[in-house]
């Protein structure tokens, strides 16, 4: 999924349920949420890399088990291994939970709860996932363009350590960088910029120069 920002989904066949999830994504600070009733609606979505920051599914209480679902739930976690996969499963059952987590659900609820209830508790453990992840969750926040965006995501792997340009070229799949090369430059300044608008001090680039560039993450 190329030049694409990072998104939250919720796949669920009750409408209702749908609107309710996003709006607990999107109360955790992930605006931008994609709502689908069926799995193979989001398919193309997930692709190798795709930038999924966290996924809500329910799990049918009619197909037991919910073996779309269940697919779904392993492709997300097979091409975003850092989202935050939570399933709530429609039948009730502890079979129901076992097959999410067998799936790559990082949580597994049921659906039987009061419906303030469950809106808490969802809230709560993505809320708490988002604080273990800072930097896959500040992405959504930072407003950085998809190519911002993948460069951040090179150097947070890299963080405190000198990253150079000809391997930012390589990240962002471009011909090798040589020496007068500004290109990288533009794209750094641009994503320095907003992380110092938008990150309260969290992360700063440093220039290490003639070398690259450090990314500190002042909250480590």
């Amino acid at each position: 999924m190329k030049n694409r920002g990072s998104f939250a989904a919720v796949v669920e066949r009750d409408t209702g349920l749908r609107t309710a999830w996003a709006g607990v994504l999107q109360d955790c600070g992930l605006p931008k949420v994609l709502r689908r009733a069926r799995p193979a609606e989001l398919r193309d979505t997930l692709t190798e890399g795709a930038p999924l920051s966290a996924l809500i599914v329910g799990l049918s209480a009619r197909h037991i088990p919910d073996e779309a679902m269940l697919t779904l739930i392993a492709t997300a976690r097979r091409h975003a291994s850092e989202a935050v996969i939570l399933a709530i499963d429609h039948a009730n059952r502890s079979q129901g939970a076992i097959a999410a987590f067998a799936a790559g659900a990082d949580d597994a609820l049921r659906a039987d709860h009061d419906p303030g209830e469950l809106r808490a508790r969802l809230s709560l453990r993505l809320q708490g996932a988002v604080r273990k992840n800072r930097k896959a969750a500040r992405l959504v926040q930072l407003g950085l363009t998809p190519v911002e965006e993948r460069i951040f995501r090179y150097m947070s792997r890299h963080t405190g350590e000198i990253v150079d340009r000809a391997a930012l070229a390589q990240v962002l799949g471009e011909a090798d960088w040589a020496y007068g090369d500004r290109r990288i430059d533009v794209h750094i300044a641009r994503i320095r910029q907003k992380l110092e608008s938008r990150s309260d001090g969290g992360f700063r680039v440093r220039s290490a120069r003639g070398r690259g560039y450090i990314l500190d993450d002042n909250d480590d």
